[in-house]
């Protein structure tokens, strides 16, 4: 199974239907393991997304048995992906083997889960219910508040929200213009990923090659998948507006056709930029993107 295809077949699937998978109505958070209690990270928060069901918690066939209840017949799994680490032993070997200097670190692989809403015989936690609306923005204006060393953010009479790395600000329009309080603080989670990219944080915009749109497509995704991230953490609804057309959607499908790693690609930035503005970077700033490397 080609990982890297999987995950871009089932993105555009989405949007050759007119719809932004990463989009959505949030209610009760991140995507977890039933299991573990772990809370999904980068392109597997994509992937689930992508489904309709109501709960967030997901298990696999197996865990489900073991937990006494089982999987429903005629249910389907959705795919999620792992990295496996390789030991020093299986790097040096990949290296005589390719001729490669510098073979990936970790390999991608999928397993199958099923969502609590397609087994029986399984009990609910009890945090598997939809926050209130009022408790989404607190705990919005609580992830903007622990972003350490935060850019400036400006309010003005704008149809253009923007970050401008020259001068390390945000502008956004004032609230009033905003449809909703939700469609603001998507909107202020899109900027402040990108923001993550300045040379003082992840500096990100350095790293990224490729040519003009190349670059572009990639920030973009980083900072929509980021915002999505950060939505789904909070509760906060992140649909689609009238201002993504179909020039998004289509731009998009092709950035994707066109690099088949770039979704996995531009969720492991989003990962980081996200774990950045919780004050919990867990990697070094500059490790290696095992997605960008030679597998």
């Amino acid at each position: 199974m080609n990982v890297y295809q999987t995950v871009t077949d089932r993105i555009l699937k989405a949007l050759d239907a007119g719809v932004i998978p990463w989009r959505k109505t949030w209610t009760t958070g991140l995507p977890k393991s039933l299991t573990s209690g772990r809370e999904y990270r980068g392109v597997n928060v994509l992937v689930l997304g992508t489904t309709a069901f109501t709960s967030r918690y997901w298990v696999t066939y197996r865990e489900a048995q073991r937990l006494g209840g089982h999987v429903r017949k005629g249910e389907r799994a959705t795919p999620v992906i792992y990295w496996k680490w390789r030991t020093a032993e299986e790097l040096a070997k990949r290296r005589e083997a390719t001729g490669q200097d510098n073979p990936a670190p970790c390999v991608p692989f999928a397993y199958a889960v099923f969502n609590l809403d397609q087994v029986e015989g399984v009990g609910r936690p009890g945090d598997d219910v939809p926050n209130r609306t009022n408790e989404h923005f607190d705990i919005a204006e609580q992830m903007l508040a622990v972003m350490p060393d935060k850019p400036e953010i400006v309010h003005q009479v704008t149809a253009q929200p923007a970050y401008s790395p020259r001068l390390d600000r945000i502008t956004l329009p004032h609230l009033s213009q905003f449809e909703s309080a939700a469609e603001y603080y998507a909107t202020l989670w899109h900027e402040l990923t990108h923001s993550t990219g300045a040379k003082r944080r992840l500096n990100r915009f350095e790293e990224v090659e490729g040519d003009r749109f190349e670059r572009y497509s990639i920030e973009e995704l980083v900072a929509e998948f980021g915002a999505a991230f950060l939505c789904a953490l909070t509760g906060v609804a992140n649909v689609s507006t009238d201002a993504l057309q179909a020039s998004y959607i289509n731009g998009w499908a092709a950035a994707l056709r066109k690099d088949v790693r770039l979704v996995l690609r531009a969720a492991s930035a989003a990962q980081r930029a996200v774990d950045y503005i919780r004050g919990q970077v867990a990697v070094p700033e500059h490790a290696p993107d095992p997605v960008a490397m030679n597998a």
